[in-house]
């Protein structure tokens, strides 16, 4: 892991300890190594290195490590320091330092309307293990409840969503410069040189989770932006798993969840650009810049939906034949 200048940054913890955490659990699970990297989202050869004890994990890799563990690591002395828990939408190895101005703006936002003791307890009611496995959904399942939501905003089939207008109740939005408090190091960092690093997070502000404030990049391009947001809008609406920003030792890192990750950013894409108007746009001939055009979207993210659609061939054009031997 590497701030902005590139400069690797370790978290500081007892190596030895950790071995012994990693290998106990997941003999204790009967885990193989594989299957632990796709569980917790990290690679195969990472694991493999640090239980030979050939190299330290990096930030990201050692947070996703350490909540895995859960109990296990605390009882081996790992702990973690300046927890929050929140929807995240960044770079999935983002840096330590635009992690640590992200971790900073989510607890000036939870300060701005709990105390320090609720902020707490709003950080530990939103542990992992109490939260379950996360739940994948089906293609068939997220496409009818993108079209649900569009229906239920009173859109017709192929009608454009002004998708930055869209309002939840008991959520607010925010771009960084609104942000009460936030100190002039963080502000200039997060549109800085961390610009490119993350896209937006949403804060749960109460025990409930019925109140949030969503933080959406505005350095970012308006289509861009759309997307964003609505996979934040997403993870507030289907009750996603919490991620984890906090500090270890002398680096910041973030957990991820790989499908939830996923669902919500197919849940968005399919909202934006609807499966009916696309299936008609591309057996229509239309490029995915004319039909990004027309929904406000970028042409990867058109490209996107029509692979996932299954229709690639079509819009490729790509003939196939049986040939006789």
């Amino acid at each position: 892991m590497s701030t902005c200048a590139n400069r690797t940054i370790k978290m500081s913890v007892d190596n030895v300890k950790l071995i012994n955490a990693l290998k106990n659990k997941r003999n204790a699970e009967g885990l193989s190594l594989r299957k632990l990297a796709t569980q917790i989202g990290v690679s195969f050869s990472t694991l493999a290195r640090i239980e030979r004890g050939d190299g330290e994990p990096d930030n990201n890799s050692l947070l996703r490590i350490l909540d895995w563990l859960g109990i296990h690591g605390e009882q081996a002395g790992l702990k973690f320091e300046n927890v929050a828990l929140v929807h995240f939408r960044a770079a999935k190895n983002v840096t330590s330092l635009t992690t640590k101005f992200l971790l900073e703006t989510a607890h000036i936002l939870k300060k701005q309307y709990f105390s320090d003791v609720e902020c707490d307890q709003i950080s530990n009611a939103g542990d992992n293990e109490a939260q379950g496995p996360a739940l994948a959904l089906s293609k068939p399942e997220m496409e009818e409840m993108s079209q649900k939501l569009r229906s239920d905003l009173g859109l017709k089939k192929k009608e454009v969503l002004n998708a930055l207008g869209l309002r939840i109740r008991g959520v607010d939005v925010f771009v960084p410069r609104d942000v009460d408090d936030l100190g002039k190091g963080c502000l200039k960092h997060l549109t800085g040189k961390g610009a490119d690093e993350w896209s937006a997070m949403s804060v749960p502000l109460n025990l409930g989770e019925d109140k949030w404030a969503v933080v959406r990049n505005d350095c970012h391009s308006l289509e861009r932006q759309r997307v964003t947001y609505l996979e934040e809008c997403w993870h507030i609406l289907l009750g996603h798993k919490l991620t984890k920003v906090a500090k270890i030792g002398n680096a910041y890192g973030r957990t991820y969840e790989s499908s939830e990750e996923h669902d919500a950013f197919y849940l968005a894409a399919a909202t934006l650009l609807p499966e009916q108007a696309v299936r008609e746009a591309v057996e229509d001939g239309k490029s995915a810049e004319e039909i990004g055009q027309n929904f406000g979207t970028s042409p990867d993210l058109v490209e996107y939906r029509i692979k996932r659609m299954g229709l690639w061939r079509v819009y490729k054009s790509i003939s196939i034949e049986i040939s006789e031997s």
